[in-house]
């Protein structure tokens, strides 16, 4: 497989994408309906954590590619000088580092299949002009060449950014842009799907005791009633690390909000908890912020992973908390 990249083959379902809410139906269907279009460019958007590759994923698992590879990689991940030569690949000795043998890049390794390019926003203007080659003459070059190579790939692009308001703030090609916007799939935040919130974590609760061969007592109804009530900024990917903590935090019983580090406000919970006060969820939001911040020594990137949520996300509430 190529170096950062992630790779399936045959698989038939649009796997990861749990719940029963309309929303996520709709997103289930139009998975179905932009899959039949197997060499047309999608656009995936959402908010961070929402699962926009687990939906690229399901858009090749059912096309006509689904035989060929599926490769990923994260715009934001590496240098621009870097990017390119993952993405169109290099001759010998093209830049210092480089192998002396040349190596293929992932519009290669992908060809036949689909090429994920998350976070497409990141990408520098002059690495946009070259994707913009590659989407309207299906050919590119590799780093330090002058011969055309064809491929076969279909893009799918994700963001977690408006990329029609970068377009009027000049740092995204509007050309590209329209060219990516062609088939647009968004994905609701879980605010919007509250009733998929309680599938996703019953079913992250079984993965992470078959993966990590823990068992636990289930959620209780007042983890529930929080879980429920929590407007989860981080999306599944916050769903996911405030479930594989508690699991681990609640030794065998069951998960409680305290395990879950989320508030609970009580009401006629059948476990009638006196012990609990009520809580104001976003008090309780910035405790948890104040609390990584100090155990990470102000740190804010390494707050971020701590609380299961993407940087951006914690300066919006840094700001919405006035937290120097």
């Amino acid at each position: 497989m190529h170096p950062l990249s992630k790779e399936i083959t045959q698989d038939t379902s649009v796997e990861g994408l749990v719940g029963p809410s309309a929303a996520l139906q709709r997103v289930r269907e139009k998975i179905a309906r932009v899959a039949a279009a197997p060499r047309t460019t999608v656009l995936v958007t959402g908010e961070s954590g929402v699962g926009k590759e687990v939906v690229a994923r399901g858009i090749h698992a059912r096309s006509e590619r689904r035989d060929g590879p599926f490769v990923a990689l994260n715009c934001a991940a590496l240098t621009d000088g870097l990017l390119e030569a993952e993405l169109f690949g290099h001759e010998p000795g093209a830049y210092t580092g480089a192998s002396s043998r040349g190596r293929d890049g992932l519009f290669a390794a992908a060809n036949g299949g689909t090429l994920l390019l998350d976070e497409i926003g990141e990408l520098a203007p002059e690495l946009q002009a070259k994707l913009l080659r590659v989407l309207q003459e299906r050919t590119y070059r590799r780093v330090g060449g002058n011969v055309d190579h064809t491929t076969d790939v279909r893009i799918i692009a994700c963001t977690n950014r408006e990329l029609a308001t970068l377009v009027e703030q000049g740092s995204f090609r509007e050309d590209l842009y329209y060219r990516l916007n062609v088939l647009v799939l968004r994905v609701p935040p879980l605010k919007e799907r509250r009733d998929d919130i309680l599938p996703i974590a019953l079913h992250l609760c079984k993965e992470i005791e078959r993966d990590h061969d823990i068992e636990t007592g289930g959620l209780s109804p007042r983890a529930e009633t929080a879980l429920k009530a929590h407007d989860w900024p981080g999306n599944v990917r916050e769903l996911a690390n405030a479930i594989e903590r508690a699991s681990i935090e609640c030794a065998g019983g069951r998960i409680t909000p305290e395990h879950l580090g989320i508030a609970f406000a009580p009401s006629s919970s059948p476990e009638g908890d006196d012990s609990v006060s009520e809580l104001n969820i976003k008090k309780m939001e910035e405790r948890l912020i104040r609390r990584a911040l100090d155990a990470t020594g102000g740190n804010r990137s390494h707050s971020a992973r701590l609380l299961g949520v993407n940087r951006a996300t914690l300066y919006n509430k840094l700001r919405a908390y006035e937290i120097a």
